[in-house]
C-alpha cells in the first residue's frame, strides 16, 4: 500500500469515527449543569496542561505577545484559565445541540443599538474567535432582519450536518466560505445582516492583508472591509462571551466611523481588528490564544520589531504598509 493511500485510509477511519465519538460525548455531557460544566472543565484543563507541549507554548507566547506587563505567573494562570473555558466552550456546545431550550434562558438581554434601528441598509457583524462564537446565532432574533451566517464546511459529513443544523436553528441561512464574496454581496444587497468569523490568517497571496493587532502586524481578510465599502454597508465587530453566573452575553463594538468613509479597505479593516482587540481585552480568558495568530512576518518588518514575534512566525514574501510601521515606532517612543 502506498503511503497515500494508507494517509486516505487513516483519514477516512478518523472521519468515520468522529461521529460515533461525538454521539457518545452528547449523550455523556449534553446534560451537565452549569457547576458540573465548569468543574469538569477546571479539572479537565488541569490534567490536560502537562500534554498539551506545543501547544501550550504558544498559548503563552501569544499571551505574552498580547499582555507584556503580565508575570510568568500571570501568564500560567491566564494560560490555565483560557484551557478550561475552551473545554467549558466544547461541553456548552454539546448542550445547546442536546437541551436548545436552557441556552435560551441564559441569553442576557440585548438592547438594540440606536444605528440598527430601522436600518435601510445591510450590515456586517465581524467576530473575532473570542468566547462562544457558536453561540452568537442564538441573538439573531434581537436583530429583526434575515441572517445570513458565512462558515467552513467540516469534511466529516456527520459532524458537518450537525453544525449546519446548530448554527441555522434561529432561522439563518449557513453559507460555504467558498465564493463567499458573491454570496455575502447579494446578501447585502437584498439587504440582509452578515455575521462571520474575521481573525483567520489569510495570507496576502490569498486576498490577505497585514493590520496592527496588539501591536504587530498580523493578516486578516479584507474581504469584510472591501465589501462595506462598497455596498455601503454598516460594518461592526461583535462577540458572545461567557458571564460569570453562566449567562451569554452579546458585546457590540461600532467603529468610529461608517465603513463607507474609511479611505481603503487597509484602514477600514485596521479599525475593525482594533475593535476586536478591545472586545478580547475585556475577556482575555476567552479568546482562542492556541491559534496561530501572528504566523507571517512582513517581509520589510525592522529587526526590533521581529523579536516581539512568537516562535512559530515564519518570514513572509509580503510587505506591510509603511504607515503602519511608522505608527509602530512612534508608540514604542513613546512607550520609552
Amino acid at each position: 500500500m502506498s503511503e497515500t493511500s494508507s494517509t486516505t485510509w487513516y483519514r477516512r477511519f478518523g472521519n468515520w469515527l468522529l461521529g460515533p465519538l461525538f454521539s457518545c460525548l452528547l449523550f455523556c455531557f449534553g446534560g451537565l449543569s452549569l457547576r458540573s460544566t465548569r468543574g469538569l472543565a477546571r479539572f479537565a484543563a488541569f490534567l490536560a496542561a502537562p500534554f498539551l507541549g506545543r501547544r501550550r507554548r504558544v498559548i503563552e507566547a501569544n499571551l505574552r505577545l498580547a499582555f507584556p506587563e503580565l508575570s510568568a505567573s500571570e501568564i500560567r494562570a491566564l494560560r490555565q484559565r483560557n484551557i478550561a473555558f475552551m473545554i467549558e466552550f466544547g461541553l456548552d456546545f454539546l448542550q445547546a445541540l442536546k437541551h436548545p431550550e436552557r441556552i435560551k434562558e441564559r441569553l442576557c438581554p440585548f438592547e438594540l443599538p440606536a444605528e440598527l434601528k430601522n436600518l435601510g441598509q445591510g450590515a456586517i457583524f465581524c467576530s473575532p474567535h473570542l468566547g462562544n462564537w457558536e453561540m452568537l446565532i442564538h441573538f439573531a432574533f434581537v436583530f429583526e432582519r434575515p441572517f445570513v451566517l458565512l462558515a467552513a464546511e467540516l469534511s466529516t459529513a456527520s459532524l458537518a450536518a450537525l453544525l449546519r443544523k446548530q448554527r441555522s436553528s434561529q432561522g439563518a441561512v449557513v453559507v460555504s466560505t467558498r465564493g463567499a464574496a458573491l454570496k455575502v454581496r447579494q446578501a447585502l444587497q437584498e439587504k440582509k445582516f452578515v455575521g462571520l468569523l474575521n481573525d483567520q490568517n489569510i495570507s496576502p497571496r490569498h486576498g490577505g492583508i497585514f493590520v496592527e493587532f496588539f501591536g504587530l502586524p498580523a493578516t486578516s481578510s479584507r474581504l469584510p472591509a472591501a465589501l462595506a465599502r462598497r455596498q455601503h454597508a454598516l460594518i461592526a465587530a461583535v462577540a458572545c462571551c461567557k458571564a460569570a453566573s453562566g449567562h451569554f452575553e452579546l458585546l457590540y463594538e461600532p467603529l468610529p466611523k461608517p465603513g463607507c468613509e474609511y479611505a481603503s479597505d487597509w484602514e477600514l479593516t485596521s479599525a475593525l481588528l482594533a475593535a476586536n482587540e478591545k472586545l478580547i481585552r475585556k475577556h482575555p480568558e476567552q479568546y482562542l490564544w492556541i491559534y496561530h495568530r501572528w504566523r507571517y512576518v512582513p517581509s520589510n518588518m525592522p529587526s526590533w520589531l521581529c523579536r516581539r514575534y512568537p516562535f512559530y512566525a515564519r518570514p513572509a514574501k509580503y510587505a506591510c504598509q509603511d504607515e503602519m510601521l511608522e505608527s509602530l515606532a512612534k508608540k514604542s517612543e513613546q512607550d520609552e
